[in-house]
């Protein structure tokens, strides 16, 4: 809601009311700092090359995603909730029932069924959730009149029986026909069976080809005019590649091979600087805080840097910087940080806290109060929560490798 202006008492205009965060906001908010359980730490900046080369190379993707039929699932759900005799309710509560119950029809899959863990509870996240970037980006969500494609809650309105009325945004404009947002196959017999174990992720040839047919198009965000990688491994069988820079994946790049080179070199780089942050909180509690801990992190430390320096050396950090200058450039701070790591390992040096200085300013930058490295009180009970016999060892950017291979999967062939 936005606020209101008024004149005070002394004839000055003054702001009153509330700001209220849109469910997706909310639900983007718990995401980032639910980051460490999805396998994306953001220590000192590390998530914003992950984002931006995933978001480039994999466009649309998620690491909240699990198999490619979702997204033909998400717009068949709207459908028939759409289709209720027009005596029937609907409302955005009845959408969330139907995907509560989807959550039962995949039950016998062996993997990749979202909210099958807490099964029968209602899921957290809903398949509408996790898949509508998708559903947008690989083109299955309508554009109105040149805005860009709509937005869940748009959708939700319309198919909540309020289809009578013009449709507007936030804003209140118009946005036009108000015609089915959805562009996709009809669904199968299969999805018509009620009950538990009904249905599978195997895809129907028709919706296989209508799949990879849209994500062949799909062109790089950073080349408009250039395919993008994930639309290059559509059909082939990616499954023996354990990263996103493997041998298979460079030959099949075409004109993305360079970026994909710097992005395991990147990736590289941010194993040792997620190794370098974890000794130097372990230092800290030991020296500053007075707290006993093992030292697991900073004994992992010349392992790590051992492994991964070669191929970090090998990052071209002009080349790279151009990379990460996407909508916006990427902090100085942040840069500096990573910078000076690549700096520290060409120079040979293997004590974590001649980075410190930089690595505190990169962490308090993205974190403020929550930053673990900082010298004050709000520093020491971050460091008192934190677990360094279970914080993971440093480890190579993935780029959301797992779950590109899990769409393609469905794909190979095609």
């Amino acid at each position: 809601m936005k606020s209101k202006l008024a004149k005070g008492s002394s004839g000055n205009i003054t702001s009153f009311g509330m700001t209220y965060l849109s469910p997706d906001a909310m639900r983007d908010a718990r995401k980032f700092m639910s980051a460490d359980q999805k396998g994306v730490r953001d220590e000192i900046g590390f998530l914003i090359v992950h984002q931006r080369y995933a978001d480039r190379f994999f466009p649309g993707t998620s690491v909240l995603h699990t198999r490619l039929r979702y997204v033909l699932f998400v717009p068949w759900l709207y459908r028939d909730e759409f289709l209720k005799p027009a005596k029937a309710e609907r409302t955005q509560d009845s959408v969330k029932r139907r995907e509560y119950h989807l959550t039962g029809r995949l039950m016998n899959e062996p993997s990749g069924v979202i909210g099958i863990r807490n099964y029968p509870a209602p899921v957290e996240q809903r398949p509408s959730q996790v898949y509508w970037g998708a559903l947008q980006r690989w083109g299955l969500v309508r554009e109105q009149d040149g805005t860009g494609p709509l937005s869940r809650y748009q959708v939700e309105r319309l198919v909540s029986g309020k289809s009578g009325v013009p449709l507007r945004d936030d804003e209140g404009a118009l946005l036009g026909d108000a015609s089915w947002p959805f562009v996709c196959p009809e669904p199968p017999d299969e999805w018509y069976r009620q009950g538990e174990g009904t249905l599978s992720f195997k895809l129907t040839r028709s919706e296989r080809k209508f799949l990879a047919k849209r994500l062949r198009s799909l062109s790089s965000p950073k080349n408009p005019g250039a395919r993008s990688l994930l639309s290059l491994l559509v059909g082939h069988d990616v499954s023996t590649s354990r990263t996103a820079w493997g041998p298979q994946i460079r030959e099949l790049a075409e004109t993305e091979k360079p970026a994909l080179k710097r992005a395991g070199y990147a990736a590289a780089l941010a194993a040792i600087g997620r190794s370098i942050y974890a000794a130097q909180v372990e230092t800290l509690c030991d020296e500053l805080d007075g707290s006993k801990r093992s030292q697991r992190q900073r004994e992992a430390l010349p392992t790590i840097l051992s492994r991964w320096k070669n191929q970090a050396d090998l990052l071209d950090w002009n080349a790279f910087l151009d990379d990460m200058h996407d909508k916006s450039e990427l902090s100085p701070v942040v840069a500096a940080a990573l910078r000076d790591t690549l700096a520290w390992i060409r120079a040979g040096h293997t004590d974590p806290m001649r980075l410190e200085t930089v690595y505190r300013d990169a962490e308090i930058y993205r974190k403020g109060r929550r930053a673990r490295l900082s010298r004050n009180q709000f520093g020491v009970d971050q460091r008192a929560d934190w677990d360094n016999d279970h914080h993971p060892l440093g480890e190579p950017l993935h780029y959301r490798w797992g779950q590109v291979q899990m769409l393609l999967k469905d794909l190979v062939g095609a």
